[in-house]
């Protein structure tokens, strides 16, 4: 083997199945010699930033980096011009060359063409959240992505947005989420220009280039100060006591279940019943999700419109249009009672 470490070195098997093939590949780069190289050129395509803390690299799975990769491409081309592109911007380019060709070589057999199948549970769920999305875009919105597209360092800050509302130093698969989700996203982790700036200082501090971090964090900041400006509509004001009258009016007249699957449709996108939806939905009490929902929904305008959608992309049921009507009706005279009572 050269000295370099970067001989193949083995005759690629014939698979049974893609995923074999894609296991088998992974296995491959985890035993290769230069396997931490090969982990930081993948991060650095797949998340937009160059990473060198080994803490980070190690919360990462070369699995989950193969697997965002292989979705992100279609081709084989595609695949081998990203992965050039990032070495040929790197310091030791003809090093990371040879890393991009290695990766190139296991993975070669994954892209020939498959035979077309019917799509899963969740890429139907994820085909039915892009078009909700497409229709629930404003100009509001419009304008923060306009900005942000234009960005040199789009995928960067895709990867920040991602960040938000979660714990410093985890990793978001931004890869293959629409910016328009990110933004909306992040709207709602942040729904004061006070505590974007919080969860960006709090990012900021995981982060190996300083100066190239503050920028990013200045472009958002930018980006969403028409949020702010524009978001002159009071937030419905809510207390124990009046969550538990409105809990308890939803229970008598109807079915709580439908109701949680319809607030959790507007905050998260469609539900279809996937073994990760409902994972996550048995995390979500119905208080939580009301609450969610009404910082997500500042007016009764927002809510209505954002309900209707998402009813129109669920599997229609008697439970789920009596839950909806029950849920415009108490709604409707939840966000208005603070209306009535200030005038």
């Amino acid at each position: 083997m050269p000295s370099d470490g970067l001989s193949i070195g083995y005759t690629q098997p014939t698979f049974a199945t893609r995923q074999d093939s894609i296991e088998q590949a992974v296995g491959r780069l985890i035993q290769h010699p230069q396997h931490v190289r090969i982990k930081k050129l993948l991060f650095s395509v797949c998340h937009g930033t160059w990473e060198n803390e080994s803490t980070v690299l190690d919360s990462v799975s070369m699995g989950s980096l193969v697997d965002i990769v292989l979705g992100r491409y279609t081709t084989l081309s595609q695949c081998r011009d990203s992965l050039h592109k990032k070495a040929n911007s790197l310091n030791r380019q003809k090093a990371y060359i040879a890393i991009s060709n290695v990766i190139l070589y296991y993975l070669r057999d994954i892209f020939v063409p498959q035979v077309p199948r019917a799509p899963s549970t969740d890429q139907q769920v994820a085909n039915l959240s892009a078009s909700v999305q497409s229709l629930a875009k404003s100009e509001l919105y419009q304008s923060v992505i306009d900005v942000l597209s234009k960005s040199n360092e789009l995928d960067i800050i895709k990867t920040f947005l991602g960040y938000l509302g979660q714990a410093p130093g985890k990793i978001a698969d931004t890869a293959s989420t629409d910016l328009l989700s990110l933004v909306q996203s992040a709207h709602r982790q942040a729904p004061t220009p006070l505590q974007l700036k919080q969860h960006l200082m709090a990012i900021l501090k995981n982060q190996s280039s300083p100066a190239q971090s503050q920028a990013i964090a200045r472009t958002i900041l930018r980006a969403f100060r028409p949020l702010y400006i524009s978001a002159n509509t009071p937030p419905v004001v809510t207390s124990p006591d009046s969550l538990t009258t409105l809990e308890q009016e939803l229970a008598q007249k109807c079915d709580v279940h439908q109701v949680r699957v319809l607030l959790y449709s507007i905050l998260y996108g469609p539900y279809a019943d996937s073994p990760l939806q409902r994972e996550i939905l048995r995390t979500k009490t119905l208080r939580a999700l009301l609450q969610e929902t009404f910082e997500y929904c500042p007016t009764y305008g927002d809510f209505e419109s954002k309900l209707t959608i998402l009813a129109h992309c669920l599997e229609t049921s008697d439970g789920i249009n009596r839950a909806l009507k029950v849920m415009l009706v108490s709604l409707y005279r939840y966000y208005t009672k603070d209306k009535g009572a200030s005038s």
